[in-house]
């Protein structure tokens, strides 16, 4: 699901490599978790996955694709079909319900949008059904705007929408740091089940190890990123 050769990243030619990855790879269907402390390049690497930023040399194939041979409006496109992001920073629309917000990936990628209607026959229906899976009332918040939340229904509402339509990967950037630690192991599941349910592959950033042990595999950023050394 994702190859990384040779990667190398910094934010102009005179300042020091944030990114030098020889080789790292997420097998279809893996769920990955990836540590590193904060300013260590992990966002920086999920930018690159996501055809956010391009890096400085080397190749990254996603889904068999490798995303230096698209255009930018071409990664965007890939982006939208083919990727779930969970931003560290939710990126929700602040005056869009959590519905709208959910279904938002399906206005942009036809591949989703089917998906969804296939998986619950309309995407509506699919957006309130994972709204419920991530334990929010779907009919309650439908009139309220995102930002009338609490942050951690924020969270919760940030990874409804990535998990929209059944993306082959998903990336979640911190996606439990704003969760109680009471409702981080409820959370945890709903997600895992959604994954496989879809069989997608997961790569989940966090600084908190002790969620390692429910993934398939742990990676340290340091371990794979010469930069770090």
């Amino acid at each position: 699901m994702i190859e990384l050769s040779d990667v190398r990243f910094r934010w102009h030619r005179d300042a020091p490599l944030v990114l030098d990855i020889p080789a790292f790879e997420v097998r279809a269907g893996e769920r990955v978790f990836l540590e590193g402390p904060s300013g260590s390049g992990k966002t920086t690497l999920l930018n690159i996955l996501g055809g956010v930023t391009v890096p400085e040399t080397g190749h990254v194939t996603v889904n068999d694709v490798r995303l230096g041979d698209l255009s930018g409006a071409g990664r965007d496109r890939f982006r939208a079909d083919h990727i779930g992001f969970v931003f560290q920073m939710f990126n929700l629309i602040p005056y869009l319900s959590p519905m709208d917000n959910v279904i938002l990936p399906c206005r942009f990628s036809q591949r989703r949008k089917a998906a969804a209607q296939q998986r619950s026959e309309s995407v509506k229906n699919e957006a309130r059904r994972l709204l419920r899976h991530m334990n929010l009332d779907a009919h309650k918040v439908a009139a309220r705007p995102a930002s009338a939340f609490s942050t951690g229904q924020q969270q919760r509402i940030a990874v409804a929408r990535a998990l929209i339509g059944a993306p082959p990967l998903v990336i979640a950037d911190e996606p439990t740091s704003a969760l109680d630690h009471a409702v981080r192991a409820t959370f945890m599941d709903l997600m895992f089940e959604e994954v496989t349910t879809t069989d997608a592959a997961l790569l989940f950033v966090s600084h908190d190890s002790r969620l390692a042990t429910r993934f398939d595999r742990q990676v340290t950023l340091a371990d794979i990123n010469g930069a770090t050394a």
